[in-house]
């Protein structure tokens, strides 16, 4: 009987150890409570600083750059300079005439939306369109530097171009109409999408447009 008795008494020792559990459980969650240098980059920050938007917006055109340095790998020199300053400057030029012009049309429509909101978001989609961009430019480095043609390598630094714009321009619309849609009337919503899809050719012809005149891979290939 002692023995059982010590049996019993033992019993409990096991419960000892137990809240160590949720401590191990609290130790991994901790890192995924930690947000990536990307989500915090791209992240929508509530109230929205001037200072944090200027500096968002300036890592965007920084990684744009890359981009740019990978495209003039092909004729190196002066051309890495050329194009490092080209492929941003599309951004630059979309953000400084394109943003306020859509800013412009929206206040005829009476739209919800202040030069703040636009700020951030404008800083959001250049963010969004320099990480693409920085991810492709190994890829576009090795396909210009390799290409025997200069149309190929015209051609393939064009679509990285397209595809990191195009998203930008989506980004850039999403958080813009996210805003709009807080009027709910026929003649305010059909006013902002038109006055977006607007922006958003102006923005493709306008990024183009300063591709071709800063980029001599583009003229070289002929496009």
């Amino acid at each position: 009987m002692p023995a059982a008795h010590g049996d019993r008494a033992a019993a409990p020792a096991p419960d000892d150890g137990a809240p160590a559990a949720p401590a191990a459980h609290g130790d991994a969650a901790a890192p995924g409570g930690h947000a990536g240098w990307t989500a915090a980059l791209l992240a929508e920050r509530s109230p929205s600083l001037l200072r944090d938007d200027l500096s968002r917006f300036g890592v965007g055109i920084g990684l744009a750059s890359l981009y740019g340095l990978a495209l003039g790998a092909r004729q190196g020199g002066a051309s890495l300079v050329q194009h490092a300053a080209g492929v941003p400057a599309a951004v630059v030029a979309v953000a400084c005439l394109g943003v306020p012009a859509l800013l412009i049309v929206l206040t005829l429509f009476d739209a919800p939306l202040d030069p703040p909101r636009a700020l951030s978001a404008t800083a959001r989609a250049a963010a969004s369109t320099g990480l693409v961009l920085a991810g492709l430019a190994p890829a576009a480095a090795l396909f210009v530097v390799t290409s025997a043609s200069d149309l190929t390598a015209a051609l393939m630094g064009l679509l990285g171009l397209a595809v990191a714009g195009a998203l930008g321009v989506h980004a850039l619309l999403r958080d813009l109409g996210a805003a709009l849609r807080r009027d709910g009337s026929v003649v305010g919503l059909a006013g902002h999408g038109a006055a977006l899809l607007g922006f958003a050719g102006f923005a493709v012809v306008l990024a183009l447009r300063v591709w071709w005149a800063t980029l001599p891979i583009l003229k070289a290939g002929a496009l």
